[in-house]
C-alpha cells in the first residue's frame, strides 16, 4: 500500500483497530498487511466473505479461535530438528479440535456463508494426525496407555511406588521416636523418611539429603532399597518410553508441516475475516454495491474515525462525471475527499463501509491523492514546489481507471498563473479517463468545472445567521471561501477586518 495514502488517510488507524480484533499477533500482523485489491471480482469476494462474518456475528454466533502463536516456535523447532515437548504437541492438537469446533459451528450455516464454506473446503486432510495426537495426549500429557509398553511401565511404576510408601510408613510407625516427620520425602527418584540426624548411623539405608539447619536427614531404609531400584529402572524405561512417543510425534508432525501451515494460514484468514466482520458491526457498516463503471453513489457515507461527529456525506456521480468542491475554509472539504477515498480503499482491503444501503461504490485500479500541506522543509521545497512533485508524480505515473483526489490545487503561488495550471492538470486527467475530486477556492477554477459538463458542482453548507459551517456537502452549488468569516472566528482585529472588507468592496468595484 501507498504509505503516503495510508498515512493520510489513516488507513493505518483503522486497519489496526481491525486487526486488534483478531486473536493472536500473527493474525493480526497479516491483516495490518492486507494486501489492496484492484480486481472487481476479488474485491466482491473479499468483501462477501467480511459480510458474511458480519451476518453471523449480528446473530451471536459463538466462534472460537485459537492463539495461533505457540505455532510460530514450534515451526522453528522443528527447522532446528529439535523433539518437541507435550506442551508443544498440546499445541497442535488444540489446532487442530479449534479448526474442527469452527468448521461444525460454520456448517450449522451452510446456507447463509457460501463464501465462507467456499474456503473452509481448502481445509487440509488432518483428521489422521488430529486422531493420532488425541490418542496419546490427555490434560496430564502423556496418556496413559498411548503404548502398551507405557500402561504397562505405569501399572509397575504406581504398583512399586505403592509397596515402598507401604513399607515406609510400617519403618516411620515402628520407629516413631527416631522420626523428625511422618511426611515422606522423595529425593532424586527416591522415597525417603525424614530421620533426625543423630540416629543416621542406626539402621541400614543410604542418606538422600539433610535439611537446611542439618538436624533431620532424609533417608531411605535399606528394607525398600531393592523395591526403590527396581522403581528407579521402571521410571527409566517410563522416560525411554515416553521419548519415543515425542519422537514419533515430532516426526508426524513434521511430516504434515506442509498441509499444517495450510491450516494455519486458513485458521488465521478466518479471524482476520471476522475481525473485519466485528469492525463493521462495531461501525454500523455495510456490503456496498461495485461497479467497475466509475459510478459513485454515497448514502450518509461516516467517517469512521470521527465516530458521533461525523456528518453525513450524500454524493451521487455518475460514470463520467467528477465533483469540484468549493466553500469555506474549515467547513469540512478535506473531510470530504478523505471519506470518498477512504471508502474506496476499504472495500479494496475487505472492509464493508459506515454508510447506509443503497450506496454503491466504484473499484477503482488506482488511488492517487494530493491532500494537505505538500511543504517538504527537508528537501528545501516550498509549499507548491512539493504541491508541483506531487501532481508530477500522479500525472506521471497515471494508469486508466484512476480515481484521483486534490486539495486545493494550485495553491501557494500566484492565483492567476495556480488557476491556469490547475485548470491544465485537471484536463489533462479527465482526459486521460481519471475520476476527480477536487477542492478549490480560486474562483477561476470554479468557473472552469461550472462550464463543464463532466463536472459536478458541490458546496460545503454554510449557515448565514450563525455565521458557522455546517460540514454539509451541498450538489449542484457553488460555495465562498467565507475567509472573512473565518479570520473573525479566529479572532482577527475588528479594525483590520473591517479594513479588509473595504479593501474587497473597492476590487469589486474595479472589476465591475
Amino acid at each position: 500500500m501507498n504509505k503516503t495514502i495510508e498515512e493520510t488517510l489513516q488507513l493505518d488507524t483503522i486497519l489496526d483497530a481491525a486487526a486488534q480484533l483478531t486473536h493472536s499477533d500473527y493474525a493480526a500482523d497479516q491483516l495490518r498487511q492486507t494486501p489492496v485489491q484492484t480486481n472487481l471480482s476479488a474485491v466482491r469476494r473479499e468483501l462477501a466473505l467480511t459480510h458474511e462474518a458480519h451476518q453471523l456475528l449480528s446473530q451471536d454466533v459463538m466462534l472460537t479461535f485459537f492463539d495461533l502463536d505457540q505455532l510460530t516456535v514450534i515451526h522453528t523447532k522443528l527447522d532446528q530438528g529439535r523433539l518437541l515437548t507435550v506442551d508443544q504437541l498440546k499445541a497442535v492438537l488444540a489446532a487442530l479440535v479449534n479448526w474442527q469446533r469452527l468448521s461444525i459451528v460454520l456448517r450449522q450455516h451452510t446456507t447463509e456463508i457460501p463464501q465462507l464454506m467456499a474456503l473452509l473446503a481448502k481445509q487440509p486432510p488432518l483428521t489422521g494426525l488430529r486422531d493420532r495426537l488425541d490418542d496419546v495426549l490427555d490434560l496430564n500429557g502423556i496418556r496413559d496407555d498411548a503404548t502398551p509398553e507405557l500402561a504397562q511401565l505405569r501399572k509397575d511404576k504406581d504398583k512399586q511406588s505403592r509397596q515402598i510408601q507401604q513399607q515406609l510408613s510400617q519403618f516411620t510407625a515402628k520407629h516413631s521416636h527416631e522420626m523428625q516427620g511422618k511426611q515422606l520425602i522423595r529425593r532424586d527418584g527416591h522415597y525417603c523418611v525424614q530421620l533426625k540426624a543423630t540416629y543416621k548411623h542406626k539402621f541400614k539405608g543410604t542418606v538422600m539429603g539433610q535439611s537446611a539447619t542439618g538436624s533431620t536427614v532424609y533417608f531411605e531404609p535399606g528394607t525398600v532399597t531393592k523395591t526403590g531400584l527396581a522403581l528407579a529402572a521402571t521410571l527409566g524405561a517410563e522416560d525411554a518410553e515416553v521419548y519415543q512417543i515425542l519422537a514419533t510425534m515430532t516426526g508426524d508432525i513434521e511430516e504434515h508441516w506442509a498441509d499444517l501451515e495450510k491450516q494455519i494460514d486458513l485458521l488465521s484468514q478466518l479471524d482476520q475475516i471476522f475481525a473485519r466482520g466485528q469492525y463493521g458491526l462495531e461501525h454500523q457498516a455495510i456490503l456496498p454495491k461495485l461497479n467497475g463503471q466509475q459510478a459513485l453513489h454515497i448514502v450518509n457515507g461516516r467517517h469512521p474515525l470521527l465516530g458521533e461527529k461525523a456528518v453525513p456525506l450524500n454524493v451521487t456521480l455518475t460514470a463520467d462525471q467528477s465533483l469540484m468542491i468549493t466553500g469555506a475554509n474549515s467547513g469540512g472539504k478535506t473531510v470530504v475527499l478523505k471519506t470518498i477515498a477512504l471508502f474506496s480503499m476499504m472495500v479494496k482491503l475487505g472492509l464493508e463501509i459506515p454508510a447506509d444501503e443503497g450506496t454503491n461504490l466504484a473499484v477503482f485500479d488506482q488511488v492517487m491523492i494530493d491532500i494537505g500541506d505538500q511543504q517538504n522543509m527537508a528537501a528545501q521545497l516550498s509549499t507548491f514546489s512539493g504541491e508541483m512533485t506531487t501532481l508530477v508524480n500522479i500525472t506521471n505515473d497515471l494508469r486508466p481507471n484512476a480515481l484521483i483526489l486534490l486539495d486545493e490545487i494550485g495553491s501557494g503561488t500566484d492565483p492567476e498563473e495556480g488557476t491556469a495550471l490547475g485548470i491544465a492538470i485537471i484536463q489533462y486527467l479527465i482526459d486521460q479517463g481519471a475520476k476527480l475530486v477536487v477542492t478549490t477556492h480560486y474562483t477561476g477554477i470554479k468557473n472552469y468545472a461550472v462550464a463543464q459538463p463532466h463536472f459536478v458542482t458541490g458546496a460545503m453548507a454554510f449557515d448565514r445567521q450563525t455565521l458557522r459551517p455546517e460540514y454539509r456537502l451541498l450538489l449542484n452549488q457553488v460555495g465562498a471561501s467565507e475567509a472573512m468569516w473565518l479570520a473573525e472566528r479566529i479572532g482577527l482585529k475588528p479594525e483590520i477586518l473591517a479594513l479588509a472588507k473595504e479593501q474587497l468592496k473597492d476590487k469589486r468595484h474595479e472589476d465591475l
